[in-house]
């Protein structure tokens, strides 16, 4: 595994990929890697030529100094982990190459970006659209992996890889998680015993709700029964619960469309996201 520090390091790579016909997979990251980061890299040693890992703890994506200096931050870990999982570059750019002084041009989502984590953290879609828009110019990849525990943000990246004409390949991973079902995160580690201890209800709840989506003439009762289940938990208070369409993750009740149930909850120091393909 080669580290990458320059801009330069990655157009040379990428010149070299293109004149040999070898595919490059991407798995863009903010370090703190977990199980869910290495089956994305399992996934993209699997399915391209070369395997490129970027960690870069973006700034423009987090809504205070406080959250962004609790991001926990394992570099020596990290690479391990790419080590361990076939990762051939891992790219580290400093602050500086990614908004360089007088930075002034953002990605700002349309629809996709306004709801959901997009109300409770105005600006993140922003910084998180920004920062991805600029590491696919710079690695140039064909195909990306995402995990789909972050919805939101893997909406969001496919619609504007669409709407800028983005030639790259978007895959979107199931979400992996503990034994005891609660997604795997990096900020998890933030959690109090107590707030552990109660966090795998919150698949719980997602879950059953799935279970009764079948019966669509008993959807609001299953409704109201999973927002009764989340005002029920002593640790965390719920921030959203709602169904929404899979692609544009408009509000919906319509059976007939694909949807997904999103849903967020709030503890001491950690929000938890989580959702639900319906089906």
């Amino acid at each position: 595994m080669r580290i990458l520090r320059s801009i330069e390091e990655l157009r040379s790579l990428r010149a070299h990929s293109i004149a040999t016909a070898q595919t490059v997979g991407f798995v863009p990251t903010m370090g703190a890697l977990h199980l869910g980061h290495a089956e994305l890299m399992k996934a993209a040693s699997e399915q391209s030529d070369i395997t490129v890992a970027s960690i870069f703890i973006n700034p423009k994506q987090f809504n205070s100094s406080a959250d962004l200096a609790k991001y926990p931050r394992t570099i020596d870990d990290d690479l391990a982990t790419c080590t361990a999982f076939k990762v051939d570059y891992v790219y580290l750019p400093e602050i500086s190459d990614i908004y360089p002084e007088g930075f002034d041009t953002f990605v700002t989502p349309g629809s996709l970006g306004s709801l959901f984590e997009g109300a409770s953290r105005p600006g993140h879609f922003s910084g998180m659209a920004t920062v991805v828009v600029k590491l696919f110019n710079i690695v140039q990849p064909d195909i990306a992996f995402f995990g789909k525990k972050d919805y939101q943000q893997l909406a969001i990246i496919r619609r504007f890889v669409t709407d800028l004409n983005f030639p790259i390949h978007i895959r979107g991973l199931e979400t992996v998680r503990e034994f005891d079902g609660l997604a795997l995160s990096s900020r998890n580690a933030q959690l109090t015993e107590e707030e552990r201890d109660e966090a795998p209800r919150f698949y719980e709840i997602l879950k059953a709700f799935n279970r009764s989506f079948p019966h669509p003439d008993s959807l609001n009762a299953a409704f109201t029964d999973a927002l009764m289940q989340f005002d029920g938990l002593q640790h965390f208070q719920l921030d959203y619960f709602d169904i929404a369409e899979q692609d544009s993750l408009q509000p919906s009740r319509d059976t007939s469309k694909p949807l997904v149930a999103l849903a967020a909850i709030l503890g001491s120091q950690v929000r938890l996201i989580d959702n639900q393909e319906l089906q």
